[in-house]
């Protein structure tokens, strides 16, 4: 007997997490993450690859797509801290708790530019667009919750309604939203796979130290040359 399977059948129980790749985040943004154009290609590959064969692509987008998405008050923006510098560590307080938060640029805020899809992503096979970020008090890396758990999106409910069982985590950057991202994913059940040519870190250094932690705690780092992972989920 031979069976041929149709491409749903094939990766039915797979998504692709396209994390905030978005203007603000590459090289010419407002807090630019080197060479962040070069994932692009790698990116655009696995979203047509994995969406051919019947696969989901999730965006997130700063304000889970995941796309970055914050309100001019946010919290983490320098400019709105006394004294604040971009990348240094303030003590922030909300809703009871005391955390350290980390200052950056103001970037991708609610309907500028900088907080669109970069050009040449290929965002007409995502069928989903999650937003985060959006509460300026806390900030969000993750796709799944902000960085304290006060909110979650609604990332997971799109996953388990899909009825999802494996992830692949790509986009930017490596060391802060696509790592906790990837983490979340872990946390919340799913194999979780990230495509280390898909990704670039706001620290390049720490890019080799950021994959150790990720492998140590259940995540398959990956690469797009691995002839088992395009197997599986490619060709």
């Amino acid at each position: 007997i031979l069976t041929i399977c149709t491409p749903a059948e094939q990766l039915g129980k797979t998504a692709l997490i396209v994390v905030d790749v978005q203007n603000d985040f590459m090289e010419t943004g407002s807090l630019p993450v080197p060479s962040a154009s070069e994932i692009l290609p790698v990116v655009n590959q696995l979203i047509n690859g994995i969406k051919d064969r019947g696969g989901l692509i999730v965006a997130t987008k700063l304000y889970s797509l995941e796309q970055d998405w914050h309100p001019p008050n946010h919290v983490s923006f320098a400019s709105n801290t006394p004294n604040g510098k971009a990348f240094e560590s303030k003590t922030m307080e909300y809703e009871g708790e005391t955390f350290a938060q980390q200052l950056w640029p103001d970037h991708c805020v609610q309907n500028s530019k900088g907080a669109e899809f970069t050009t040449g992503l290929e965002t007409t096979k995502f069928d989903i667009i999650v937003r985060k970020g959006s509460n300026p008090n806390v900030d969000s890396y993750s796709g799944f919750a902000d960085n304290k758990y006060f909110e979650i999106t609604e990332l997971a409910k799109h996953l388990f309604k899909n009825q999802i069982e494996t992830v692949i985590v790509v986009g930017l950057a490596a060391d802060y939203c696509v790592k906790e991202t990837a983490l979340d994913a872990r946390k919340f059940g799913f194999r979780t796979i990230l495509v280390k040519e898909a990704t670039r870190g706001v620290v390049p250094d720490n890019f080799d130290s950021c994959m150790d932690d990720l492998r140590s705690k259940g995540v398959q780092v990956t690469s797009i040359q691995d002839q088992r992972f395009t197997t599986e989920f490619l060709f």
